[in-house]
């Protein structure tokens, strides 16, 4: 494909927040600093695809300040096109907390959201025409659970898509905190069944179906099926994904990794599947990629991936003792 026929690999959006934690495994309720990081599931997967070489716009609404704005440079900074951003004056950004625990105390997790400016995303916020210059667009359940004017707004992003002959991958990326599942179910459904490939964790894939003893391959089936063909990906952490597209199942080991912050390797994860198809890999291979690359996002702090193409190659390059069987 030329230069001239597309501007971007992939287009995504969502709504991006501050992550605020206290540093180590300090407790908030006596914390006297926060570290800063900028976290949000599309903004992540934006990130890391643009550090693995591809060319990626990620769109959202923002207030127009300097939280705003701060998060806007930071997805600059790493190569991400934020030209599509529209700026609402007079509005807030979403902010998460992070109290980072280790066995048997968990993480905790609180969130500080509610009526942000990306909670109030509307279909007209965006130039859609841009959709006739992308490879791919790529979606997460975690905006149509914000407000039903997202919910629209990924409904209109799907409907663009399809017009344009565009690509679509859906992560269902459930959050408990935002809706439960049989508010979510139908509209899960409705839009991965327009999917061209759909991510679900298993856990996840369990609760949709209401099968709480599927195994990854049986889950992965139901949600072909069920999706009318969408391809599905089915992850299990550690013990790596498990991939169908309506013949055979393919399951791919995860790798052992001495964990700093498993905060966002799911969406490293997604940006290293869409990164390998990107590149014309099976499905199967761009699997591999992304299991690769949620490896090396777990050894750094913070949420994005700060990995290199490179790096992931020498990792699947690598002796098959470091993988998980």
């Amino acid at each position: 494909m030329s230069s001239n026929a597309t501007q971007y690999d992939l287009i995504t959006l969502g709504e991006t927040m501050w992550r605020l934690s206290p540093p180590s495994h300090i407790r908030l309720d006596i914390a006297q600093t926060l570290d800063i990081q900028v976290g949000g599931s599309e903004s992540n997967t934006a990130i890391a695809l643009a550090r693995l070489g591809k060319r990626v716009a990620w769109w959202s609404r923002l207030p127009k300040n300097p939280l705003g704005q701060h998060i806007a440079q930071v997805l600059r900074t790493y190569g991400v096109d934020v030209s599509g951003i529209y700026w609402q004056e007079n509005a807030r950004l979403g902010t998460y907390f992070i109290e980072f625990g280790s066995s048997p105390r968990p993480t905790q997790v609180i969130y500080d959201r509610a009526n942000s400016a990306a909670s109030q995303m509307e279909p007209s916020d965006f130039d859609w025409s841009a959709l006739k210059h992308t490879r791919r667009l790529h979606l997460t359940g975690i905006t149509p659970a914000l407000s039903q004017s997202c919910l629209e707004t990924t409904r209109r992003a799907i409907a663009e898509a399809k017009a344009n002959g565009v690509a679509l991958s859906f992560d269902i990326n459930y959050r408990a905190k935002l809706w439960s599942w049989d508010q979510c179910r139908p509209y899960m459904d409705e839009l991965a069944t327009q999917a061209d490939l759909a991510f679900i964790a298993l856990r996840d894939a369990r609760n949709l179906l209401q099968k709480p003893d599927a195994t990854a391959c049986a889950a992965a089936s139901k949600l072909y099926e069920r999706w009318s063909g969408t391809s599905v990906i089915v992850t299990q952490g550690e013990k790596g994904a498990v991939t169908f597209e309506g013949s055979e199942h393919h399951e791919v080991p995860a790798y052992k990794v001495q964990i700093v912050d498993r905060v966002g390797a799911g969406d490293a994860f997604s940006a290293g599947v869409l990164c390998g198809l990107l590149d014309n890999k099976p499905l199967p291979e761009a699997v591999q990629f992304g299991t690769a690359a949620a490896a090396l996002k777990m050894t750094v702090p913070g949420d994005i991936a700060l990995i290199a193409h490179h790096e992931v190659e020498a990792l699947l390059a690598s002796d098959s003792t470091e993988i998980q069987r």
